[in-house]
C-alpha cells in the first residue's frame, strides 16, 4: 500500500514538473502504479468490520468518494488558476498535480501510522504472558 502511494506521489510530481508532453507521457506508467495502493487499503478496512457491516463500510466509502469528487474540481481548478494568471510571480501550470502529490504525502503519513505495529504489547497480552511465566 505504501509503495503504491509513493508511486502516486512520484507520478503527480513528474506530471507537475513536466516541461514537455513527452515527459508528461513518460510519467504515466509511474502514476499508474499508484493503483497498487487501493486493494490493500480496501482489504485493511474490510478486515476491521464484521460481515454484517460490509455494506455500511462500502456505502461510507462511496459517500467519501462522492464528497471528494465534489471538492476536487474546485480545489484543483483554483490551484491551476492561482498559478497561471498574467500577474502571478510563478507561472506553474502543473500546480494542481503538485498539490495532488502533497495530498498523497499526507495520506502516506496517515497510512504509515495506521499500518505500523504497536510500540508496546497490549495490557491483556502482557498479563497473559506474565501469568504463564509464573507457573
Amino acid at each position: 500500500m505504501l509503495l503504491g502511494l509513493v508511486f502516486g506521489i512520484a507520478g503527480f510530481t513528474l506530471y507537475g514538473l513536466a516541461a514537455t508532453p513527452a515527459l508528461f507521457w513518460a510519467a504515466l506508467p509511474v502514476n499508474a502504479l499508484w493503483g497498487l495502493s487501493s486493494p490493500p487499503m480496501q482489504g485493511m478496512m474490510t478486515r476491521r468490520v464484521s460481515a454484517s457491516e460490509q455494506g455500511q463500510l462500502q456505502g461510507a466509502l462511496s459517500s467519501l468518494r462522492g464528497i471528494a469528487f465534489m471538492i476536487g474540481p474546485v480545489l484543483f481548478t483554483t490551484a491551476f488558476a492561482s498559478f497561471i494568471g498574467a500577474n502571478r510571480e510563478w507561472h506553474l501550470p502543473g500546480a494542481p498535480y503538485l498539490l495532488a502529490a502533497l495530498l498523497l504525502l499526507g495520506a502516506i503519513c496517515v497510512a504509515w501510522r495506521v499500518t505500523r505495529p504497536p510500540l508496546t504489547a497490549p495490557v491483556a497480552e502482557f498479563v497473559t504472558v506474565a501469568a504463564d511465566s509464573s507457573n
